[in-house]
């Protein structure tokens, strides 16, 4: 599949969208996205009204207006914000993470970055992923790349952030295992600290192997169907849902995704009927064997979900919902 297209999803076979808006996707290096990047400015917020009636400019809020790029030469306001706002351009944010790649003697030309940004601009999310030598291999030569990720919008609606995770290329998933130290988040206020971006490169970095130690020991944790059951039918159905828990199951016990056919009254997500599906989930055994299988199935079911950051808060729920257990 072609992926670098405005036209294409932002992953494959899905029809990504970021709180409503239409996401498109390209991948390269940090200089081939970003051509992708339009930049903004902030006008007055105020009306063209007909026939000359009067009207007022607004005081206290401005209109953000993305400014031509490539073949397209118009100007689309995207969003109305304070004055007390701060304007945080997408461009700003890859050349802070030029910075910190630099400051770790990783050169950016070394690295693939990925970029998923919505329709109009406002909205962009940044992966960068590190060199080879930063992989965990779980064991079966499909690696997880560490990655550097960046979230930024230019109309307020999403803060900007930054942390590292991990992502496994075989079954396009990404895993965040909880380094709160490996975090950022910034209103779009006076506290907006980009410089922070190099900040979590590097804690991230030295957290890595702390975590290439915690998938071992999910490698090393196997688990039953027998001993899944109830995690299933409580933690994770109250944390993601009866669909979601039961999908998981049924995954856990054949490698393929299904759905929901049977009632939800007087069934548990372990003993409603399903459908399966033909779609086999990349990376998945046939039945699942421990820890790190789960991990996997569960990143899988995140990326699912149609919009970016409901992607993310699935990611990021994934540690706790499986705490229960490691025990």
């Amino acid at each position: 599949m072609i992926r670098n297209g405005w036209e294409q999803d932002a992953v494959p076979g899905t029809s990504s969208k970021w709180f409503n808006s239409p996401v498109m996707f390209h991948e390269g290096s940090l200089t081939d996205v970003r051509k992708h990047i339009p930049a903004f400015e902030r006008r007055a917020f105020g009306l063209t009204q007909p026939d000359n009636e009067q009207s007022r400019l607004n005081e206290r809020l401005d209109t953000i207006v993305r400014l031509p790029i490539g073949d397209d030469m118009t100007f689309i306001p995207v969003g109305v914000v304070s004055k007390s706002y701060t304007l945080v351009q997408h461009d700003a944010v890859l050349d802070v993470v030029d910075k910190a790649l630099y400051a770790e003697k990783i050169e950016p030309d070394d690295v693939k970055a990925e970029l998923e940004i919505t329709e109009y601009g406002e909205r962009m999310a940044l992966s960068v992923y590190l060199p080879d030598k930063y992989d965990f291999d779980p064991g079966d030569g499909n690696s997880m790349a560490l990655r550097l990720e960046c979230l930024n919008s230019v109309d307020g609606s999403t803060r900007f952030r930054a942390l590292m995770g991990w992502f496994r290329f075989v079954c396009h998933n990404g895993l965040i295992l909880g380094v709160t130290r490996s975090d950022v988040r910034r209103r779009h206020s006076g506290d907006v600290r980009l410089e922070d971006v190099g900040v979590v490169l590097t804690a991230g970095l030295k957290e890595s192997e702390t975590e290439k130690k915690s998938l071992r020991s999910w490698l090393a944790s196997k688990i039953t169907l027998e001993r899944l059951a109830p995690w299933v039918d409580n933690v994770l159905r109250e944390g993601w849902g009866f669909k979601a828990a039961a999908r998981t199951f049924h995954v856990a016990r054949t490698g393929f995704d299904a759905r929901v056919v049977g009632q939800h009254k007087d069934s548990t997500p372990t003993s409603v009927a399903m459908q399966g599906t033909t779609t086999r989930i990349p990376g998945a055994p046939e039945e699942c064997r421990n820890l790190f299988d789960l991990s996997q199935i569960l990143a899988w079911l995140a990326k699912e979900r149609r919009g970016v950051q409901e992607q993310l808060q699935w990611r990021e729920k994934i540690p706790d919902l499986m705490k229960p257990l490691m025990n």
